[in-house]
């Protein structure tokens, strides 16, 4: 158990630091198949993981300067409260149907991730006060916290293709403000998933290492790769994981019939 969960923590990890993603992708379908863990469960404890694999992932886009922080403020504000709304929903949704809504939501991001072409990049300068970009920045936000403390991701599959295809941000510096915004998102709905019990903490204190130093390593290799093709990295990745959740989710609505 110990090994596995190292194992579903470097693939985390990659996950994390490559994309700029939080990891929890890749963590919740691990937990739930690998480690056999309830699905509900599984959703908190990536929630819980995403905090430290996030800002291990995020210093070496710091270093690079891949972070808008005007952007992280507006997303930030709605990515906070939108996690606390998500995570308050999950605790009442069937299990199955979490799941469900978690795969679906995947595929349409990578089918949308792999065919996208970018328009012009908006500047810092733009996001000013009660801007159009602003407030989008905070509708994108507080959408993506809630599917984060909903799923379970941190929000990244969210807010990475939102920032490039709406706000027309470079991948990479999509990728910085999301892990960014993907940590508070992740601490805002722990707070409540701990509350109501949710999280297997010994499952992150296996995890969380691995991810930590392999997220920490992605993110540095991330800087060197061509922007094309991390987008498409990004796309198959949460297409593959989505396709493969919903077959496996059919199936289980097809045993219960």
């Amino acid at each position: 158990m110990k090994l596995k969960s190292m194992l579903v923590g470097i693939a985390g990890g990659s996950a994390s630091g490559l994309t700029g993603i939080g990891g929890g992708t890749v963590l919740v379908p691990l937990l739930t198949g690998t480690l056999k863990m309830p699905q509900r469960q599984a959703h908190a404890t990536s929630l819980a993981i995403v905090i430290s694999v996030g800002i291990a992932a995020v210093i070496p886009y710091l270093r690079e300067g891949h972070v808008q922080w005007a952007l992280v403020l507006a997303l930030g504000g709605g990515a906070i409260l939108g996690a606390q709304i998500g995570a308050r929903t999950m605790h009442n949704l069937p299990d199955v149907w979490l799941r469900l809504v978690f795969a679906c939501f995947l595929f349409l991001v990578g089918l949308r991730m792999i065919t996208m072409v970018s328009p012009e990049a908006i500047s810092e300068s733009q996001l000013q006060f009660l801007s159009r970009e602003t407030l989008l920045a905070l509708l994108i936000g507080l959408t993506g916290g809630a599917f984060g403390g909903l799923l379970g991701i941190g929000g990244g599959t969210l807010f990475v293709p939102a920032l490039v295809l709406l706000l027309s941000l470079n991948q990479l510096d999509a990728q910085g403000v999301s892990l960014i915004v993907v940590v508070l998102t992740a601490i805002s709905g722990t707070t409540a998933n701990l509350r109501a019990g949710y999280v297997d903490k010994s499952t992150v204190i296996w995890v969380a290492p691995s991810a930590i130093v392999v997220g920490f390593m992605a993110g540095f290799l991330a800087q060197n790769l061509d922007e094309t093709i991390l987008t498409r990295l990004f796309g198959l990745v949460v297409l593959y994981v989505g396709g493969k959740t919903i077959l496996s989710t059919v199936r289980t609505l097809r045993s219960a019939e």
